[in-house]
């Protein structure tokens, strides 16, 4: 396996856990492989014990191709959004306790902060419902996820992808921060939403970037 990813996926899973995104041994990080793979936190594994040698190498359809441990139940969820997205080098999946309270809702966090539109590249979306560790779970992802970097997953937690575990990683910060503001200011007054224009234009700078990423 290469060592500096399976490095990264561990670092940003132990991280995860210690900023109480997730809790227990849920949740799940990723880091693109080559030719189809994917390198992907085992499941049942402590986060304080985890260290890059637990990290598992499978395929998008999470059949084992190298490592000792049992792969991410979610490996399917994983492999699925790879498929679909080129672009995406890394993927963290988290419970966050604000984005997790608006999936349950089925709430999405629309359009309503500038750096949500630079960065996420619009509103946070919620997957139709699905069990976890379904096909269908995966598929419902991958479409409301769109060309963006975050969604919710109806009843069950946050999904973000990056550049690399780091700064999907990131990306769950930041969808967890946009739905603790967008929960407290919707408690009161209505909460505004970015105007049109800005939106549209904003979402033309975050494709700018992303295409400049990855050219």
């Amino acid at each position: 396996m290469p060592g500096g990813r399976t490095a990264q996926v561990a670092a940003a899973a132990r991280a995860m856990h210690a900023e109480g995104l997730v809790s227990g041994a849920a949740g799940n990080v990723s880091a693109r492989g080559g030719g189809g793979a994917m390198l992907i936190t085992p499941t049942r594994t402590p986060y304080p014990e985890l260290t890059p040698a637990h990290v598992v190498t499978v395929t998008f359809t999470g059949d084992p191709i190298e490592g000792e441990g049992l792969p991410s139940s979610e490996s399917l969820l994983h492999g699925a959004i790879y498929a679909a997205r080129p672009d995406v080098r890394a993927i963290v999946h988290a419970h966050p306790i604000y984005a997790s309270a608006l999936a349950a809702r089925r709430e999405p966090i629309p359009a309503f902060m500038d750096e949500q539109v630079i960065h996420l590249g619009g509103a946070v979306e919620v997957s139709a419902y699905a069990p976890a560790a379904s096909d269908a779970l995966a598929a419902n992802a991958v479409r409301a996820l769109g060309q963006r970097r975050a969604v919710l997953l109806a009843n069950h937690g946050t999904v973000t992808v990056g550049s690399d575990p780091a700064d999907a990683l990131e990306m769950t910060r930041l969808t967890e921060r946009l739905a603790r503001i967008w929960i407290i200011a919707s408690s009161g007054a209505s909460a505004r939403r970015l105007p049109d224009d800005v939106a549209a234009a904003e979402t033309e700078l975050y494709l700018m970037r992303q295409q400049a990423e990855h050219a």
